[in-house]
């Protein structure tokens, strides 16, 4: 049985973060806005860095705030149990973009790899859902690539209806994607 819950991201769980790095391979953590790492130049594994970032992911919501070009205004929250970091999710105030748009939606969730499969992802997506609904969100977009059937079950589970399975050739840019999206709105 998981006592996991969602907190606020935290410097105190940089160990665990950087376990979960490991697992993941990558920044690329579905839902835990290392991309906003990257663009300001912030090497995670330094302590002092990761304390920066989580500063940043506590200011990325404020209205007040201007976030780096190319991003929005998002909340993230984090899926932990203990001391343990497990995944998170992140709501993108609004899709002021055209990958936002087309491919990346309102809502991005993860959970590292030895915690899946436990349904953390349904609590991160619910959790998310609950800080859209806060923000007078009526709706959100919510996307998977189309081989995660896991990710699209999830999505499902939460009121998720399908609005379409996009190829990669039918974006008007080239927004990295390989893999054809699954769309979804979930009316809040």
């Amino acid at each position: 049985m998981t006592q996991a819950r969602l907190a606020q991201p935290s410097s105190s769980f940089h160990t665990s973060w950087l376990e979960s790095y490991d697992e993941w391979g990558t920044l690329d953590q579905d839902g835990s806005a290392a991309f906003l790492a990257l663009r300001c130049d912030l090497d995670l594994r330094e302590e002092d860095h990761f304390s920066q970032w989580v500063d940043l992911l506590h200011q990325m919501p404020k209205a007040e705030f201007s976030p780096p070009a190319g991003l929005v205004n998002q909340t993230t929250i984090w899926v932990i149990d203990g001391t343990a970091y497990l995944g998170a999710a992140s709501l993108r105030h609004s899709l002021a973009s055209e990958y936002l748009t087309e491919v990346g939606g309102h809502i991005g969730y993860g959970i590292r790899p030895s915690a899946r499969g436990r349904g953390l992802a349904r609590i991160a997506l619910a959790g998310a859902m609950d800080e859209a609904r806060t923000l007078g969100l009526e709706r959100v977009l919510v996307t998977c690539k189309q081989p995660n059937v896991a990710s699209a079950r999830t999505i499902e589970a939460c009121g998720g209806v399908l609005e379409s399975v996009r190829p990669p050739e039918s974006f008007a840019l080239d927004l990295g994607v390989t893999e054809p999206i699954r769309r979804y709105w979930i009316t809040l």
